[in-house]
């Protein structure tokens, strides 16, 4: 085929079929009163989007080939978020990309704050008027591209609470706290959060006052929910923003009523050295398309965005499950086949991306999500964010409006890392789908959490139907969850009726709660027709595999390896087949046990018309590295665990000849005996985590620190 080129100003005209290749320019040095062209850039992203959507409303769609808005590296300080509508985007016939010509164009929703007066203590101020004018508040700060954090009592571990305090029918109106651990008198008491660790959720809760008298928290309002895993009885939990605690370098403090902000440099810290930095905007990124109109055949590419803010409202805040009243820094709504490709979000308040209604066929792909104050990827509702006044008030599924969930599906998240969530919402997950389908959570690296990596659900129980149905989460590595902080949690956590749903191919390890529940595999409440296979679950605390409660899951061809406690895990009993458990190998080199929890319902056979039997194991391969043999429920042999139940026939307690366990490597040796139960070999470590690793983003950036005490199995 015969091609010409030419090249007239940012125009490049293809002939034949390709159409024409549109390119602005934009840079830190530009004027938006320039043409867009390679020499003569916008400064804006603004000014950039309007001239797409005039090019568009003048270029006959057939000669539009493609539009690309290159954006040269430099700081992008934002005023409002970036938001994209449909005229700013592709349509059917061609695609609008907006890319970062080098490696560092950066949006930021932070301003650096300047003006310091160093003190007699070496405590760094800046006076703020805007805060003291009440038109701008936050509860981060970054210093030299570093998460510093407030001043907090304990400096170092947890308070323990008493009890409950005030309990109606519209909730706790406090909690009771133990000796002296609070001060009534403590200055600007209202900023004061109370940040309180429940059993897999959180509170940060402000307080109306304090009463020493009853040694009692009083809050604004009642906080609603009153349930026995949400009490603040005995709960670890630390008073945060204590201006009477200030002083420990890397430490800062707003005093609000002044509008002064203090800062306790770390060693070598100068103000002409340091740069620091608050957020100002909630949100950085918005694709607001409409039913009738949506967001379509847009890609984001290469452009790093960092420095969201959240501040806990006046009344507090808590969620019962995974921190889903969070919002997050980019948000997608009515947004189809829209690809964020190499971007990094970093510096975040809340989640990092969330995808809600009309939302589907969109691509996240080699992205770089760390710091982040929630979790990485939200998808689908519950959904609380920009624009969604109509979202559900019943956080918890059910009665979700069909117009808020039935074209929220078919997302794909793949070969991104996400690491250094929690920061201030502890209970957030690497990423949670809700009521969403065809979702595909693929190669991905989740990892520094404190909570589940990847949730699925998002109904208790068999009562409600759910939407979410043929997601599949595989290839992904998952590590380092929970560290000690919250419980009752998994690398893969579901929940609900998810027929044609599979977990596959994944590597997990290191899941590790701070009381029960640190488990690797989780199918809980009303979990159904899930298939879960060739997963490597290795080192966890409490389980590799874990049903609370379910219907017909099958879990085969995986490798459990040292758990703690027990191997897998199964609690309640009911009239159907919970889960075929088949093609695995279980191996340990700890004083765990082998199954552990309820396992009634096992024996094979009949009773008044219903069968006994609740659950299938067999084949398996089970090897304790001691060689024991008395390693079943009650210390029975194989054979006596199978003539007492009939289960696991064809099932061997061998050693599965691992290549290298004690180093994390569960290859298998050339004459294992896994082929015996019908094992087909895989190699999570050669699998699992991003392909093209090179492809990710980089960031300049320090550490992130943890904000709790860590403890690891």
């Amino acid at each position: 085929m015969k091609m010409t080129v030419w090249f007239v100003c940012g125009l490049v005209t293809v002939s034949a079929h390709a159409g024409a290749v549109k390119r602005f320019h934009v840079s830190p040095e530009g004027n938006d009163a320039a043409t867009g062209s390679w020499w003569r850039p916008f400064a804006t992203f603004e000014r950039a989007q309007k001239a797409v959507k005039d090019y568009k409303a003048a270029t006959p769609e057939k000669e539009i080939g493609r539009i690309e808005v290159l954006i040269r590296d430099g700081t992008y300080v934002l005023s409002k978020p970036l938001l994209i509508r449909p005229e700013h985007g592709g349509t059917a016939a061609y695609p609008v990309i907006y890319r970062a010509e080098g490696g560092s164009a950066v949006f930021t929703g932070g301003r650096t704050v300047t003006g310091w007066t160093v003190g007699a203590n070496g405590a760094w101020t800046a006076q703020l008027p805007e805060v003291k004018a009440g038109q701008w508040d936050f509860s981060q700060l970054f210093v030299n591209g570093g998460r510093r954090y407030r001043p907090r009592l304990p400096k170092q571990g947890y308070f323990t609470s008493v009890d409950d305090f005030g309990k109606s029918d519209s909730g706790f109106s406090g909690f009771l706290y133990a000796s002296n651990d609070l001060n009534a008198a403590w200055a600007n008491l209202p900023d004061i959060e109370f940040h309180v660790l429940h059993v897999w959720s959180a509170s940060r809760m402000r307080a109306a006052s304090i009463d020493p008298a009853k040694k009692a928290v009083l809050f604004p309002k009642p906080r609603a929910c009153t349930a026995s895993w949400a009490s603040f009885k005995k709960r670890r939990y630390w008073a945060e923003n204590v201006k009477e605690a200030f002083g420990t370098p890397g430490e800062w403090y707003l005093d609000k009523p002044s509008g002064t902000l203090s800062y306790m440099p770390l060693p070598g810290e100068t103000p002409e050295n340091t740069r620091v930095e608050a957020p100002v905007l909630p949100q950085l990124l918005i694709l607001q398309g409409f039913d009738n109109q949506p967001v379509i055949n847009t890609t984001l590419e290469g452009l790093i965005f960092r420095q969201s803010q959240w501040v806990t409202p006046p009344e507090g805040n808590f969620t019962p499950q995974g921190e889903m009243n969070i919002p997050a820094a980019a948000e997608f709504v009515n947004a189809r086949r829209v690809t964020v490709r190499r971007c990094a979000f970093t510096q975040l308040g809340g989640y990092t991306l969330a995808f809600g209604p009309g939302a589907h066929s969109n691509t996240v792909d080699h992205c770089l999500m760390t710091d982040l104050g929630a979790g990485g990827v939200k998808i689908g509702p519950p959904y609380v964010g920009y624009r969604m006044a109509e979202a559900p008030k019943n956080i918890f599924g059910g009665g979700v409006p069909d117009s808020l969930s039935k074209n929220t599906s078919a997302i794909t998240v793949s070969d991104c890392r996400i690491t250094g969530g929690g920061r201030i919402h502890p209970a957030a997950h690497g990423v949670w789908i809700g009521h969403s389908s065809h979702n595909r959570i693929l190669n991905n690296e989740i990892g520094d959490l404190y909570y589940t990596a990847v949730a699925v659900g998002w109904v208790w129980g068999y009562a409600e139907p759910s939407l979410s149905h043929h997601n599949e989460v595989a290839f992904n590595h998952m590590h380092h969850i929970g560290q000690g902080v919250l419980s009752d949690m998994g690398g893969v956590y579901t929940l609900g009726i998810s027929p044609g749903t599979t977990v596959h191919d994944n590597r997990i390890h290191h899941v590790h709660a701070f009381d029960y529940g640190g488990w690797g595999l989780y199918t809980d409440e009303g979990s159904s027709g899930i298939r879960m296979y060739n997963n490597l679950v290795h080192n966890v605390k409490t389980g590799g595999f874990h049903q609370h409660y379910g219907k017909e899951n099958t879990i085969e061809n995986n490798i459990f390896a040292n758990s703690l406690k027990d191997q897998v895990q199964r609690s309640r009993n009911e009239e159907h087949i919970s889960f075929f458990f088949r093609n695995n190998i279980l191996y340990w080199d700890n004083d765990g046990n082998l199954l552990g929890g309820n396992w009634k319902g096992g024996e094979r056979g009949e009773k008044d018309g219903k069968p006994t039997q609740h659950y299938e194991l067999g084949p398996n391969l089970y090897w304790h590295v001691s060689g024991k043999q008395d390693i079943f429920p009650g210390k029975k042999t194989l054979a006596q665990w199978q003539a007492g139940t009939g289960q696991d026939t064809g099932s061997l307690v061998a050693d599965p000849l691992f290549v290298n366990p004690a180093a994390g490597d569960f290859r298998l040796k050339a004459g294992s005996p896994a082929e015996k139960i019908g094992f087909t070999p895989f190699d999570a470590h050669a699998t699992s985590g991003p392909r093209e690793p090179h492809l990710l983003p980089t960031l300049k950036t320090a550490p992130v620190p943890t904000m709790y005490e860590i403890n690891k199995p």
